[in-house]
């Protein structure tokens, strides 16, 4: 086997790995919401934040990985996990395909603010109107996010 076809498989494992981890949290979440919607509170709201925060975690890990190997490196700089996003939405002819359209840039650009400000805040600033707007996305980006991961995967590696 070639060295180049090694390396596609091994990245392509890779990123299968992190969907499997980011598709245990989304089970996880879908337990938390079982067993808490019906009594949320500011506690439990946390907890919610936790889990969006870390979906977006998952999400740039992946991207770490084909900016690390295809990209010829993660961006530099204050803004750089803006630019590693914005960067999977661009063809690199010769190199490979965007990696996710428009549109989940647009839902997952959301969910690296929201990361940030679950970083950088008190649990109880957290804005719950917020907290909200993500929740009526998170399933529908998560589908969509591992959609088009899945096929960048084929691009990678035809088996």
């Amino acid at each position: 086997m070639k060295k180049g076809k090694i390396f596609l498989k091994r990245l392509k494992v890779e990123i299968i790995s992190e969907l499997e981890h980011i598709s245990t949290l989304m089970n996880e979440y879908q337990d938390f919401l079982e067993k808490y919607s019906s009594h949320m509170d500011a506690y439990l709201l946390r907890v919610k934040a936790s889990f969006m925060a870390d979906f977006y975690m998952g999400v740039e890990k992946i991207f770490r990985l084909i900016g690390e190997e295809l990209n010829g490196g993660v961006p530099k700089g204050e803004v750089w996990h803006k630019k590693l996003l914005r960067n999977m939405t661009l063809e690199i002819k010769g190199v490979r395909p965007a990696i996710i359209s428009d549109e989940l840039y647009q839902d997952l650009v959301k969910f690296l603010g929201f990361r940030h400000v679950v970083r950088q805040a008190y649990g109880f600033q957290l804005d719950e109107n917020k907290l909200a707007e993500l929740e009526k996305i998170f399933e529908k980006t998560w589908k969509k996010f591992y959609h088009e991961i899945k096929k960048f995967c084929h691009f990678l590696v035809k088996e």
